[in-house]
């Protein structure tokens, strides 16, 4: 019996200390550089760029699941409500969109053991999604993506040619996907930047006026010297209760704030949806140099990313989060915590 009881504990303590040494053979396992006492309780979901691989870990550094795909991220992967995780997949680009860092090409919804459930291409010589996308209540999907403009049509909406280095613009546009079986999609509601522009630089054409007495539309002439990709719009978020759509705009250094109750007609004009300016801006911030209405002085972003609403029930209810980058930005990149 002593030798049984003997036996039980060895194999009790075996246990613990196994239980204890994979513990901490996981600690930092996936990245993992420091756990504070006050970090928020939860999962962190990340896809590192130079890999295939979407990870799930805790405050441990614990892998909780891990994504498998035939493809480096295109710069967004999201957690659903199902278990399922959404995320942007890079492809090779083409003759008219090369291959670059903020490209994607095609979307995916893989479950929680790796399978792919639903699958979206969107790419043409004539447009080419990147960085974000924004999955929404009813179950589509947002994506950002360039549309090719040729110098020709650059000159004809007002643009200058002195500021068309590369002889082209890729404007940016917003597409909203409803799934359809496994690999497809519909396109049921859209958005271009080019439909909403302003210039002083040519009284000939229809969008010549004041630019500072316009601030719902974007002045094409303004230059950050971004070559083709004019505004590199890197984040989009949905808000349902006002059903608006929250933009960050990289080279303009601003967010915008577009209506997402319009039809794509209404979209394309200057009224309609529940606030009635169409698809103009009905918010935005951040570099008012961008409008002629202030001066680099009263610049607040430098090349942010990321802007998000805080979600209802959360500190901050309804205001905005941004990553403010700092780049280029006189006094240099600030660290501050307010």
């Amino acid at each position: 019996m002593k030798k049984l009881v003997t036996i039980m504990v060895l194999v009790i303590l075996y246990l613990l200390i196994t239980g204890l040494s994979l513990v901490r053979a996981q600690e930092r396992t996936i990245g993992l550089l420091i756990n504070e006492d006050d970090a928020f309780i939860g999962y962190t979901l990340f896809a590192p760029m130079p890999y295939t691989v979407t990870y799930l870990i805790d405050n441990n550094g614990l892998l909780i699941n891990s994504w498998e795909s035939d493809y480096r991220p295109g710069l967004s992967a999201y957690l659903c409500e199902n278990g399922n995780l959404l995320r942007t997949g890079k492809l090779l680009g083409n003759d008219e969109f090369p291959f670059t860092s903020g490209s994607g090409g095609i979307v995916q919804e893989i479950s929680w053991d790796g399978s792919i459930v639903w699958e979206f291409e969107y790419t043409s010589l004539e447009y080419y999604p990147h960085h974000d996308i924004e999955p929404m209540p009813n179950g589509n999907v947002l994506m950002i993506a360039w549309e090719y403009k040729s110098g020709e049509e650059a000159i004809e909406a007002g643009r200058n040619p002195d500021l068309l280095p590369a002889g082209k613009l890729w404007p940016d546009h917003i597409i909203e996907v409803e799934p359809s079986g496994q690999s497809g999609g519909d396109i049921v509601w859209e958005w271009h930047m080019w439909d909403h522009l302003i210039q002083d630089f040519d009284s000939t054409k229809s969008n010549y006026g004041n630019v500072e007495e316009h601030p719902e539309l974007m002045d094409i002439n303004f230059f950050y010297n971004a070559g083709a990709d004019w505004n590199h719009i890197n984040s989009i978020n949905y808000n349902e209760e006002l059903d608006q759509i929250l933009l960050s705009l990289h080279n303009q250094s601003e967010i915008f704030v577009i209506d997402h109750s319009t039809t794509t007609e209404e979209a394309a004009g200057h009224t309609g949806g529940i606030y009635n300016m169409g698809g103009d801006f009905l918010y935005r911030w951040g570099n008012p140099v961008a409008y002629r209405a202030g001066s680099e002085e009263d610049r607040k972003f430098f090349k942010q990313h990321d802007a998000r609403w805080v979600k209802s029930d959360h500190p901050g209810e309804g205001n905005i989060t941004v990553f403010n980058n700092g780049r280029n930005r006189p006094e240099g990149r600030l660290l501050t915590k307010s």
